[in-house]
């Protein structure tokens, strides 16, 4: 079966050569991160593993889409004719260029969305919360990740971000605004909805938080080639 995957997927890499297409990879190179292309939010790890994904898991946002093609039953992201050099000039806005970046290191989605299915199960009529849940979603989508689900798999929750000095107490904006907000220093790994009562980790910047929060737990990952 894995054989006419592949077969089935080179032939359609050819066919789509002849129209102007190019494949994700043979864009970046054999070797190349896709750690750009995440902080960017161009690409989001996806919901579930497949047993032929490519790429790690990860597919392309809707942001991304202006420059790739993505095709579910190939599992081929391409870019499209004519936004190479477009992706290339692009690539160069990376946020933190030198933030550590594994694409093993991210888990499959699916928890988070199902954690929002559970939260608009519980909303009821309370539109405050509905709302809140597709805000969540609408990020969820563009590469964040909820800071609940970062504390659920390293155990960094908020005193490790005051000790590490990248959020500080402040006083709610409205009823349901946080008592907390990213630092200067913070802002480069979260980001705040404060209406919404959301603390979000940007796009990429789950390991470099874990490293910058406790390093001795992060070194695995981070040492990995």
């Amino acid at each position: 079966m894995s054989a006419l995957v592949f077969e089935a997927r080179w032939h359609r890499i050819q066919r789509s050569r002849e129209q102007g297409f190019e494949e994700l990879s043979d864009f970046l190179g054999r070797y190349a991160s896709f750690g750009p292309l995440v902080r960017l939010g161009l690409l989001r790890k996806r919901e579930e593993w497949s047993e032929f994904q490519r790429y790690h898991g990860y597919v392309p946002t809707a942001k991304g889409d202006q420059f790739l093609l993505y095709i579910p039953e190939k599992e081929l992201v391409l870019v499209r004719p004519g936004k190479s050099a477009a992706l290339f000039n692009a690539l160069k806005l990376d946020p933190a260029p030198s933030a550590p970046f594994k694409e093993t290191y991210t888990e499959p989605t699916r928890p988070q969305f199902d954690a929002i299915a559970e939260m608009r199960a519980n909303a009821g009529r309370d539109l405050w919360r509905i709302h809140r849940a597709e805000h969540l979603v609408d990020r969820l989508l563009q590469g964040y990740m909820d800071i609940r689900a970062f504390t659920k798999r390293t155990g960094i929750g908020d005193g490790s971000l005051l000790r590490a000095e990248l959020v500080r107490t402040c006083e709610r904006t409205s009823d349901h605004g946080l008592i907390l907000e990213p630092t200067e220093d913070g802002q480069r790994f979260l980001e705040v909805l404060d209406e919404w009562e959301l603390m979000l980790v940007k796009p990429g910047m789950e390991l470099p938080l874990f490293e910058r929060c406790d390093p001795e737990a992060a070194s695995y990952w981070c040492g990995l080639p």
